[in-house]
């Protein structure tokens, strides 16, 4: 089977890399090409290999968010361990460069060809990888396996799309979960599916989600305040804002502010499209709506003197995102009013604000069901729900606050995933001197 998948790979990656490198010189995107191919900064062979090196990697944005406390954990646990972060996308690079700040160095993860693997295994020699929640690479794990190194996946969780993918790799799965000494997975669902797809039972565990212990950098005063004034956000001015949404949302979710404009005279929206190239087409669809809007980059920046008048901040950010949920009386999380997935609702739970998401959810089901099961978030069907669920909520907002609240502190009840899994790590690493 692995035969087979290096023979697809190989011809992928040939007709795929010319691509990429165009888009890249285009878009001005850093894409890592000579990392992706396992060729490293001449100061890195100075610090690798070392005595102890732990390697942890996340996918994108939301997988780095996640690992934040986790690698965190790692730098206070092991002070003189080299810790590599790795990530796929030029999003997570960035994130990962502005939030992790416990690492010693940034990589994009190696293509998943057999010869890339090899080099960058040999010339970083791990002690212990770890996968943050589900991408799982059949080369580098067996070329990690061979050499030595400890695997965990921490977080574990697998959506439906990629139970039904992985199924279609059911030899090389089997193996190559076999190959990982520890898979933690984030709910009792996802223990199942692993265990279907051929991990064995005594590798497969639960210890939660790490999203749950996301870090809450609650601002201070005087940044609030300044932020307060940039937004001409008063003590009394609601906000509904709109995170994480796509092509087909913005339309629905203009439709229903317009519509609360009658009534909320004094509403403000902040949109955050889950592509922020996508910003000025959708300054021209807010002007379409006969509504003022803002860029968060050039407001930032003081090209609007009247920024008075903006109904709508667009937010065209990456990173920035769960900061300016404080300032959200109501948060709807897209790519969930069409048929996408949706994306991470905790994020916003947990800076204490009332959560709305579409019917399409099924990318997170488990965060949704717990916010759902707790009376803290909710779906919402259509537009038409939407524009009811949030009109409810602006009309009485000691039930909305209470609510919010309410958020915050079921989301900090549930903590405790980061100090599971760093013990999984001790174990390892006691596992590997014996």
């Amino acid at each position: 089977m692995y035969f087979l998948y290096n023979i697809f790979l190989n011809i992928i990656t040939l007709l795929l890399i010319p691509y990429y490198a165009y888009n890249g010189l285009r878009s001005g995107e850093e894409l890592g090409l000579k990392e992706r191919f396992a060729f490293y900064r001449d100061d890195l062979e100075l610090i690798f290999p070392a005595d102890r090196v732990i390697w942890v990697h996340a996918a994108s944005a939301g997988e780095t968010l996640a690992a934040k406390e986790f690698t965190a954990g790692l730098r206070e646990k092991y002070p003189s361990a080299r810790i590599i972060f790795s990530n796929m996308t030029p999003t997570g690079r960035k994130i990962a460069r502005e939030k992790i700040d416990s690492a010693d160095c940034y990589i994009y993860m190696p293509l998943d060809l057999k010869w890339i693997v090899k080099r960058s295994v040999k010339f970083f020699s791990p002690d212990l990888f770890v996968l943050i929640e589900t991408e799982l690479w059949p080369n580098l794990i067996k070329e990690l396996d061979k050499s030595g190194c400890s695997i965990m996946l921490a977080s574990g969780r697998i959506s439906d799309d990629t139970f039904n993918k992985y199924k279609y790799m059911s030899a090389i799965m089997e193996d190559m979960l076999h190959r990982i000494d520890i898979i933690s997975m984030q709910s009792r669902e996802g223990y199942n599916k692993i265990i279907e797809l051929g991990a064995p039972e005594d590798h497969v565990c639960i210890n939660g989600n790490l999203k749950y212990d996301i870090d809450i950098d609650n601002l201070n005063k005087e940044k609030l305040e300044k932020k307060r004034e940039l937004f001409n956000l008063k003590k009394d001015t609601p906000v509904l804002t709109a995170g994480s949404t796509h092509k087909g949302e913005e339309e629905k979710i203009l439709d229903v502010y317009k519509e609360l404009k009658n009534d909320f005279s004094s509403l403000k929206l902040f949109l955050a499209p889950r592509y922020v190239e996508r910003r000025e087409e959708l300054q021209s669809l807010c002007g379409e709506y006969n509504f003022n809007s803002v860029l968060y980059t050039k407001l930032k920046k003081g090209f609007y003197a009247e920024n008075n008048r903006a109904d709508i901040v667009i937010v065209d950010t990456m990173g920035e995102l769960a900061d300016l949920y404080h300032f959200a009386d109501i948060i709807f999380v897209g790519g969930s009013l069409i048929k996408r997935g949706g994306h991470n609702v905790i994020e916003a739970a947990a800076r204490s604000k009332v959560v709305l998401f579409g019917p399409s959810m099924y990318n997170f089901k488990e965060e949704r069901d717990f916010l759902l099961e707790n009376n803290v978030g909710f779906k919402v069907k259509n537009k038409e729900e939407l524009y009811q669920k949030t009109y409810e909520l602006l009309s009485n907002r000691n039930e909305m606050e209470y609510i919010g609240q309410n958020a915050g502190e079921i989301l900090a009840e549930n903590r405790g995933a980061v100090d599971k899994h760093l013990q999984l790590t001790e174990f390892l690493f006691k596992k590997g001197v014996d």
